[in-house]
């Protein structure tokens, strides 16, 4: 931090701050009216980070409740379910795992878009569309197993009998 009497090359020797071209006293004692690096401007909160110090990029800084707190609220992501609507789709039932699919793409972009509610939504809706399709793909897969067989007996002993 710089000392209280030293000056920058190019500034006046002085101990009151400098006007600034409005006419107000600068709030910075040296510079083109910018705080001092790695200081951020007065009225921001100092956050410190250490070891031992989570850093979220997923957290509201909220209004200080009290000087000198600041209250973080967590906003974890939803789960896009990405991974289970694609398997619903190309393991299960197609038209119900597509819908999936474009609900699960939904999700992040509504997201880092700040909506909240709609990327739940979209989550909830590519959970809810993927589960169907594993569903209803299930069940078209155990009725093929048990039908065909029946069909083709069906047909034999009926071939066998025609003879």
């Amino acid at each position: 931090m710089a000392d209280q009497g030293a000056t920058l090359p190019g500034q006046p020797h002085t101990s009151e701050k400098q006007p600034d071209m409005y006419g107000q006293p600068s709030q910075y004692e040296y510079g083109y009216g910018q705080p001092p690096y790695n200081q951020p401007p007065p009225g921001y909160a100092q956050h410190q980070t250490g070891y031992g110090m989570a850093v979220s990029h997923n957290a509201i800084v909220t209004a200080p409740v009290s000087p000198g707190v600041t209250v973080f609220v967590n906003r974890s992501a939803p789960d896009n379910y990405l991974f289970l609507s694609i398997f619903s789709m190309l393991c299960c039932f197609l038209p119900t795992g597509i819908v999936a699919v474009v609900y699960a793409a939904m999700v992040d972009g509504a997201w880092n878009s700040s909506e909240d509610d709609k990327a739940r939504s979209y989550s909830t809706n590519a959970k809810n569309w993927s589960i169907a399709s594993i569903i209803i793909g299930v069940v078209v897969y155990v009725l093929t197993v048990v039908i065909v067989p029946v069909v083709y007996f069906v047909v034999i002993v009926s071939a066998v009998a025609s003879n």
